[in-house]
């Protein structure tokens, strides 16, 4: 998807100081599983965009504790009744797949927040906001950095309402 980042990461006080949609805001703050939330109204459907090893550049190298070796780029749109809502990305290290939960690795059409809830598994470290554009369009986003086994992962979450 050809999503250009438009503003810095901010924390989500200045989030919370700067966005007045309350939509939109619920859904940056949404603590549980996207997927659940859309799927408690809607039709939910994950279209799988890509799954592959790929390039990182360096501030996501740097989110993920500049860490080497090669990193999985997932990418996803989570649908609601068949209309896209959330174009996902996320990236995990082959370390962390290796190291950290083998089942990273063999998500193909599943979606990460299936596991990314599981108790005592994963643990939330960081949660940044910032604004995307497509086609003169804006979109508010999210960028949350996990550890398994003490091993990072990022998944970021555009909202495209």
């Amino acid at each position: 998807m050809n999503l250009k980042h438009i503003s810095k990461w901010i924390n989500q006080n200045d989030m919370e100081g700067i966005l007045c949609n309350e939509k939109i805001k619920s859904w940056l703050l949404e603590q549980g599983p996207i997927t659940e939330r859309i799927k408690s109204k809607h039709k939910f459907e994950l279209k799988l965009l890509r799954d592959s090893v790929g390039e990182v550049d360096i501030n996501d190298r740097y989110f993920l504790d500049n860490i080497d070796g090669e990193v999985k780029v997932r990418e996803v749109i989570l649908l609601a009744d068949k209309n896209p809502l959330v174009f996902a990305r996320s990236l995990i290290p082959e370390v962390t797949i290796q190291n950290g939960l083998k089942k990273l690795g063999e998500l193909n059409t599943k979606p990460l927040g299936d596991i990314l809830f599981e108790k005592g598994v994963f643990k939330k470290d960081q949660v940044v906001f910032s604004t995307f554009s497509q086609n003169k369009k804006e979109y508010w986003g999210r960028k949350a950095k996990y550890y398994v086994k003490n091993c990072p992962l990022s998944v970021m979450e555009i909202f495209l309402i």
